[in-house]
């Protein structure tokens, strides 16, 4: 066959491809793709049309690798930087995702979703400012795209507070007000900044036009509590409703398990709660058990890395190598273990900011992740031979970004709650910053920790052996800081706070070195945006019934008592001193 018959025939094959492939026959155009590869093999189209019916049928493994094969041949494709990018960033590959995008934008920089899913990249990698960037470099090629104003208004209730926040969010319903997910991103908002009952209107209108919608259904449960009223049985049908139209959809199912146990808990049906939020969290329960054991490894990893010594060297002759100021305090402990309460006492009084949950040490920590992916030290032990030069750099890096936040307070909390992993890099880049540690009976923080969906992270909390090895794993840590920098820790226990406030109050404001404010016994004044999973419980009064909430709970704990090494006596504390020096699991 001579040449030009050749050419005719790979492009009646290709032609064929796509035809199918738009017919959604994808057998038989992957069938034609492959055709024209035994004839050319790196002939893009046929490359990048296999490539996509990989990623449309779901098969990441082979859609990456197609990807990769096609953009080694053929570098100056957007489209297929771009989606290899959104499949690394489906497993969690950030750093690799991040460094597609950029290569898409370098080809093509109006290529709008690439900057949209750039963004969202740079969310999860902890680079909120980044992010927000790249969303309004989007905005400005797509200013009426109402997904855009959506993720933008996410990402700017974290960095610039909620006014323009809610514009965005509020621009997104009003382009697509038949949009179930964007009211329901609008009802999220509004939670944040406590308008509670606009919050409930907002959820309740995304189920008008989706019934089946299992975010909305979960964030309004989580919005409120539940009793008889008139409005909570209204709430409880609607949720009801959805959870007849999705709990058989896998996707679905784990929102509404959970959603209905946040009812059932309510309202006092501990057995139909539980059974419920077990049924949310079985898919992931053997994956949470091998989760905590690379957090363990982490742990003991830490403590081998930062040692006295290590320390000793970094702050004491001749002087220390880090930033000498008072404004950072850091609220570490388990997650719910108090540290918004805490967090929501301390920025009531007119000379602290709350700043929230902060990413930024942790990136400090694991440095960026386009350094990590080409094949640098990770944390901790890049840090080993931290130099009094990059101490210092550390540190100003951090309090610039605590500063763009609130440029005039006198202290600046961040309440993320596992920078206790972080203590030992915290002492030495910011020698005078203070940390109040949170502690909670172990049984109410692990109940809590099952009973909450965490928006990313958190593996181990699926299962409570494995929740139960996590804390056992954060007590020990916590006593190595503390054998370290104990003078600089203050340790605050949720139940004692809760019973009686004022001691307690005073005692953290001295310890930041703050005169005493009555408005700290008001938290639920304070008008500020909160991003937690208690982001409800926080707008109220400082009340106490969350305090030995598991004795509900004490039957199923078994597990995590197990885990922890306590006794299953229904007045098990957390194990004493002695007893939290070993991680590991045993099985």
């Amino acid at each position: 066959m001579n040449k030009a018959n050749t050419q005719k025939l790979l492009s009646k094959w290709l032609h064929a491809a796509f035809e199918n492939r738009a017919k959604g026959k994808e057998r038989e155009a992957s069938k034609y793709a492959r055709r024209v590869l035994d004839a050319l093999p790196d002939q893009p189209d046929a490359l990048h049309l296999l490539a996509t019916i990989a990623l449309e049928q779901g098969r990441q493994s082979l859609a990456i690798e197609r990807y990769r094969r096609l953009l080694a041949r053929h570098p100056r494709i957007p489209v297929a930087h771009n989606n290899l990018g959104n499949l690394l960033q489906e497993r969690a590959d950030y750093a690799g995702a991040i460094e597609c995008y950029q290569r898409a934008l370098a080809l093509d920089g109006d290529y709008v979703s690439a900057w949209m899913n750039l963004g969202h990249a740079l969310v999860f990698s902890g680079q909120l400012h980044k992010a927000r960037e790249c969303l309004e470099k989007a905005l400005g090629l797509a200013p009426d795209d109402p997904e855009i104003h959506a993720k933008l208004s996410a990402v700017m209730i974290e960095t610039e507070g909620s006014k323009d926040a809610l514009a965005h969010a509020m621009r997104a319903v009003e382009i697509a007000p038949d949009s179930a997910d964007y009211w329901t991103n609008l009802g999220s908002l509004r939670s944040t900044v406590g308008e509670f009952e606009a919050a409930h209107r907002c959820y309740r209108r995304a189920l008008s036009l989706d019934p089946g919608f299992a975010k909305a259904a979960l964030l309004l449960t989580k919005a409120r509590r539940f009793g008889d009223e008139g409005d909570d049985i209204d709430d409880i049908a609607r949720v009801k409703k959805a959870a007849d139209l999705g709990l058989g959809d896998a996707n679905r199912a784990r929102d509404l398990h959970l959603a209905l146990g946040k009812i059932h808990d309510d309202r006092g049906q501990w057995e139909e709660a539980f059974s419920h939020f077990e049924r949310a969290n079985a898919s992931r329960a053997e994956a949470a058990l091998k989760g905590v054991e690379s957090s363990l490894d982490l742990m003991r990893r830490i403590r081998k890395t930062f040692t006295p010594s290590w320390l000793h060297r970094r702050s004491k002759a001749p002087k220390a190598w880090g930033v000498d100021d008072p404004t950072p305090v850091f609220i570490v402990g388990m997650p719910r273990s108090g540290t918004s309460l805490v967090e929501q006492l301390l920025c009531a009084h007119p000379e602290v900011y709350g700043a929230g949950e902060l990413r930024e040490i942790d990136r400090l920590a694991w440095g960026e992740g386009e350094a990590i992916a080409k094949g640098e030290l990770g944390y901790p032990e890049r840090l080993e031979e931290l130099d009094p030069e990059r101490c210092a750099q550390m540190g100003k890096d951090y309090l610039d970004f605590l500063r763009a936040r609130s440029p005039d307070a006198k202290r600046i909390t961040d309440k993320l709650p596992g920078n206790y992993l972080h203590l030992g890099l915290i002492a030495a880049i910011l020698p005078r910053a203070r940390i109040i540690y949170c502690r909670r009976h172990p049984e109410d923080i692990a109940i809590s920790i099952y009973f909450t969906d965490f928006w990313f992270g958190h593996e181990y909390s699926y299962d409570l052996a494995a929740i139960g090895h996590h804390i056992r794993g954060m007590y020990s840590l916590m006593e190595h800081w503390q054998s370290m920098i104990g003078e600089r820790i203050l340790c605050v226990d949720y139940e004692n706070l809760v019973q009686d406030p004022e001691p307690w109050v005073k005692a953290m404001l001295d310890h930041i070195d703050l005169p005493w404010n009555d408005a700290c016994l008001r938290p639920h004044e304070v008008e500020r945006s909160v991003r937690t999973a208690s982001v409800w419980q926080v707008r109220q009064p400082i009340y106490g019934h969350s305090s030995g909430r598991a004795r509900h709970y004490h039957r199923f704990l078994e597990p995590m008592r197990q885990a922890l090494g306590v006794d299953g006596g229904q007045g098990s504390q957390a194990p004493a001193d002695e007893e939290r020096g070993s991680d590991s699991i045993s099985t």
